[in-house]
């Protein structure tokens, strides 16, 4: 799937140099590819996802350089219209930006790959329903079963510390209900591999982000918000 030089694209020195694009846009198609089957995967299982990928290339939103490359999933354009006409225009045109809803992503830079699930300060509509979610008895029981369905997964909370997410107990859930805001704070679930076993992997590699992601569909429904969910916007 990935190879040595693949991972020295995003070394400093070639980080800024357009010469690299061409190779750059190939992993970018490596990691459409693999996006796809995640799509496909999801789609037997009742999600409608929409993949979306980083820039290959230096540009003034990436402070012209190539740190990383990633593709992203998330809410359905189908599924967005309905939050989109709740919302009304101004607001629900945010929805359309992969960084504003509770997304998959898989990942590589110079040290390797992560894959896993992320909501970014901005994906506070999904965010605040895991909030709600975490207040309750009968959430937190919900959560920390879909904790235990996907392990070898951390959660990060604005980047800061890690811990085993299948150790996140109903309990773990009521204390981040205490210290998550959303609007200001991040949180990811993630997997993390040096770059020497994703080489060794091969194409297993690929097949097994898969089947890590799929473990993470029980979390992912109740991380995102619909018009159901408990208390996620009101007007």
């Amino acid at each position: 799937m990935f190879f040595a030089a693949d991972f020295e694209l995003y070394e400093p020195r070639f980080q800024g140099d357009v010469e690299w694009n061409q190779r750059r846009l190939e992993v970018r198609h490596r990691l459409q590819a693999l996006g796809d089957q995640v799509k496909m995967a999801f789609a037997e299982m009742g999600f409608g996802l929409e993949r979306r990928e980083s820039l290959h290339h230096p540009h003034h939103t990436n402070r012209k350089k190539v740190l990383r490359q990633r593709t992203m999933l998330f809410r359905d354009k189908k599924a967005r219209k309905s939050l989109q006409s709740f919302l009304g225009k101004e607001l629900g045109k945010d929805l359309d930006s992969a960084r504003n809803n509770v997304h998959f992503q898989i990942c590589l830079d110079k040290e390797g790959c992560w894959w896993g699930l992320r909501m970014d300060a901005t994906a506070w509509y999904d965010l605040n329903v895991l909030v709600k979610r975490a207040e309750e008895g009968a959430g937190q029981k919900e959560l920390a079963a879909a904790c235990l369905a996907a392990p070898g997964f951390h959660l990060e909370i604005d980047r800061g510390g890690s811990r085993p997410l299948a150790e996140m107990d109903a309990r773990a859930w009521r204390d981040f209900a205490g210290v998550v805001q959303p609007g200001q704070s991040s949180l990811e679930i993630v997997a993390r591999m040096p770059k020497a076993a994703v080489i060794e992997a091969g194409e297993d590699w690929s097949s097994g982000v898969v089947a890590d992601l799929l473990r993470l569909a029980p979390f992912f429904r109740l991380a995102s918000w619909d018009l159901e969910s408990p208390s996620g916007v009101s007007r």
